[in-house]
């Protein structure tokens, strides 16, 4: 490395610190839990992203889980306030409820009529996924990767559950829910489709559309691409990516519809964020005060992002010192781990200001189960902090 690059990376360094200055002034308290489905009956796997909010009677964090995550392929869980405040760090953490997804009411082809727009071959493929346990057969799971709530896209714009499935085709489901404990409905109401560009689109269908968070109107939503292209020419087995995408759209017409320019400006300075080869995004936050927090994966960071300035900045380090190197306080949590990174794929902020991840272990590390993360002591962004509550409220 010449001088003239030693110099540049000591003024970037220099350039980063004060954001982590301001999210950290003293060590943070970190505490881990493993994920257990209703009655402690298995291990809740695969869990890529989280959300904290109400919905009806519920309020609490909610997960959900990809096509990998055996007995909780495919589901969504709910964590209530009395569970996350009696949690014991170490031990296992049971969800107060599953839901399974389940077709819409009715006959199927009506259904497929009002959504012709999210396109004859996605429509069929999760119809396939949405099969009952009982007659399931050789039928892929969902691959769920995102899940908020906001206000359904149609009068009256009562709440709803909005989850991503990304594989092969990024599909957003809107649901309503129905009973729960360890027998919960997720009833499909409306389906919407990301058109992701072709280039960005890799050969294993898995680096599309990664976070989703409400907007705060109805039908308006961020949405974050985790990767267009590979870090290097032998990325793929190591799922590391760059180049992300993080925008804003509105679901109209069966699609999700970006907001090109606001979402190319976003994405511009997220991409100005990023440390080293890979930058992947997993997890939407959305504050108060309408800014935004977005976890890059593979840099092992949480940027703040402000959209309506058009800005992102790194803001808290998860690789850093003070007792904030979750590759140290998880490399033998839940499971010893050989991957460079953790792989963190959601974030929450509840109520009092804390910090929530989720661990979805990448496929290379041979296990299933995932973890949850609270981060306390940690400050939150100032225009948050002014606000006070720092979730967004449907």
């Amino acid at each position: 490395m010449s001088r003239r690059d030693v110099i540049i990376n000591c003024l970037l360094v220099i350039g980063l610190m004060p954001a982590f200055i301001h999210a950290q002034t003293a060590a943070p308290k970190v505490d881990c839990f493993r994920l257990s489905a209703p009655g402690d009956g298995y291990a809740v796997g695969q869990a890529s992203d989280l959300h904290y909010g109400r919905l009806g009677e519920r309020t609490g964090l909610w997960t959900v889980c990809d096509r990998n995550g055996k007995e909780s392929a495919g589901k969504i869980y709910f964590f209530s306030l009395k569970t996350l405040s009696t949690a014991v760090p170490g031990e296992k953490l049971v969800a107060d409820d599953e839901f399974t997804i389940v077709p819409p009411l009715g006959d199927w082809a009506a259904f497929a009529a009002i959504h012709q727009g999210v396109g004859e071959e996605a429509l069929q493929d999760i119809r396939r996924r949405l099969v009952p346990a009982a007659d399931r057969k050789d039928e892929p799971f969902l691959d769920l990767e995102a899940v908020t709530i906001g206000s359904s896209v149609k009068a009256p714009h009562e709440s709803r559950l909005f989850v991503v499935a990304e594989e092969p085709y990024s599909v957003i489901l809107e649901l309503t829910l129905e009973g729960g404990g360890r027998s919960g409905r997720a009833r499909l109401a409306a389906l919407y489709r990301y058109e992701e560009p072709s280039e960005h689109q890799g050969t294993a269908f898995n680096d599309g559309l990664e976070g989703f968070a409400w907007a705060g109107q109805p039908g308006q939503f961020y949405f974050a691409e985790e990767g267009t292209r590979s870090h290097s020419e032998i990325a793929r087995p190591l799922m590391m990516f760059r180049d992300p995408v993080l925008g804003l759209g509105e679901l109209r017409d069966g699609r999700l519809l970006p907001q090109r320019r606001a979402s190319e400006t976003i994405s511009a300075a997220v991409r100005q964020c990023r440390r080293g080869d890979a930058q992947t995004l997993n997890g939407l936050a959305v504050l108060r005060d309408g800014s935004l927090l977005a976890v890059d994966r593979n840099g092992g960071l949480i940027l703040h992002v402000d959209p309506a300035r058009g800005s992102a900045t790194p803001w808290l380090n998860l690789y850093g010192p003070e007792g904030l190197n979750l590759r140290v306080l998880l490399a033998d949590f839940p499971q010893r781990r050989k991957m460079p990174y953790v792989s963190i794929e959601g974030i929450a902020v509840d109520e009092a200001g804390a910090i929530w991840l989720v661990d979805d272990p990448a496929i290379p590390e041979g296990w299933r189960e995932s973890c949850l993360v609270r981060i306390q002591g940690v400050k939150l962004p100032d225009s948050a902090r002014r606000n006070g509550d720092s979730r967004p409220s449907p």
